[in-house]
């Protein structure tokens, strides 16, 4: 029996199917990545938003009710908590009044008060000269105009939707707190992101 080599022909055929192939392996890893990365991101944006609200919920349930405030609905707010003001012991003085604290106010950083550098997509607790990060990641606010509606140059993270990062408007005896938070995924121009909301009702 005569040994046969592969024709010319039956190269090429093959060499191109085995092309195919690996070019459609390609494309499904490429797929599958920006998948992954679509996913990270999205849970990264999701526990920034969940820390966020669970510590401003936490603030502003020791908030005194009358000492809340914005304008609201607005992108701050500030608090008062009570304390031993007077060191006796108690947040309530000898005339039975309740005693509250300097006031406090949640923001964004904008100013770089703890000097790391994240300015507008940071939303820090301000206690004095005391500051504390509650969250990074804020969606930029992109109602620039104020005129409550998405202006054709305020999309900045392309979605389509009116953004406002941080949010504060009254609700009844509460507050209702909205916070978004954003992950651009990979090195890519699309962001996702979670919108979280709770109404706070003040104990004191």
């Amino acid at each position: 029996m005569k040994n046969q080599g592969f024709t010319l022909l039956e190269v090429m055929v093959s060499v191109a199917i085995l092309g195919i192939v690996m070019g459609m392996l390609f494309a499904l890893s490429q797929t599958l990545n920006r998948t992954a990365m679509g996913q990270d991101a999205k849970i990264t944006a999701q526990d920034e938003a969940r820390q966020g609200l669970e510590l401003i919920v936490n603030q502003l349930r020791q908030a005194a009710s009358a000492s809340l405030a914005g304008p609201f609905p607005g992108p701050s707010i500030s608090y008062r908590v009570a304390g031993d003001v007077d060191g006796n012991g108690s947040a309530v003085d000898i005339s039975g009044a309740l005693e509250l604290l300097p006031a406090r106010t949640i923001r964004r950083d904008t100013d770089d008060l703890n000097g790391d550098r994240e300015t507008v997509g940071q939303l820090v607790l301000v206690d004095g000269a005391n500051v504390r990060v509650l969250t990074n990641g804020l969606m930029p606010n992109e109602d620039v105009d104020a005129s409550n509606t998405l202006g054709a140059t305020e999309d900045t993270n392309f979605n389509r939707r009116l953004d406002r990062g941080i949010w504060f408007e009254r609700a009844g005896q509460g507050i209702r707190v909205t916070i978004q938070t954003q992950r651009r995924v990979g090195a890519q121009r699309q962001f996702v992101g979670t919108t979280l909301t709770e109404i706070v009702t003040p104990r004191n």
